[in-house]
């Protein structure tokens, strides 16, 4: 009886009932052969985990700047970038993008690379040493991934 009652309860822990798993955000490196006003970049991946499709150019996507953490802090808002031409994510589609942190303002947008929806250049000044980066996605911010930069 009381090795049932207790696989019972085990097994009870084990199912989720109606609940999902929160699936965070993934940031990446992102190394480019061409220099890119001396700034690192990141490949950004986000899973709808809705049941419906969500447009590429919705908010839900992190396409502004106030969706990126730099050692913790949000980057104050400067616009948004424009989403190009917009596809839906189907529901458990990833969502792609490449965000630069560009050192000085940029001059030139390149095109977008290995899936991703969109490009975002940015101007984000930083100093030398170690950092921090994660986004948002859906209201659900990413780990922090840290990097070194040097200048």
């Amino acid at each position: 009886m009381r090795i049932t009652f207790m696989a019972i309860v085990l097994l009870a822990g084990l199912v989720r009932t109606g609940q999902t798993a929160l699936v965070l955000p993934t940031v990446t490196p992102f190394f480019m052969s061409r220099e890119v006003e001396g700034g690192p970049a990141f490949l950004v991946e986000c899973r709808n985990t809705t049941s419906t499709g969500i447009s590429s150019g919705s908010d839900t996507w992190p396409l502004t700047r106030s969706a990126i953490r730099i050692d913790g802090t949000v980057v104050d808002e400067q616009g948004r970038i424009g989403p190009g031409l917009t596809m839906d994510i189907p529901p458990g589609g990833t969502w792609r993008g490449i965000i630069e942190l560009r050192q000085t303002v940029p001059r030139i947008s390149y095109a977008t690379a290995l899936g991703a929806n969109v490009r975002m250049p940015t101007a984000v000044p930083l100093s030398a040493g170690r950092h921090t980066i994660s986004v948002r996605c859906a209201a659900v911010w990413s780990a922090d991934l840290s990097f070194y930069f040097e200048k």
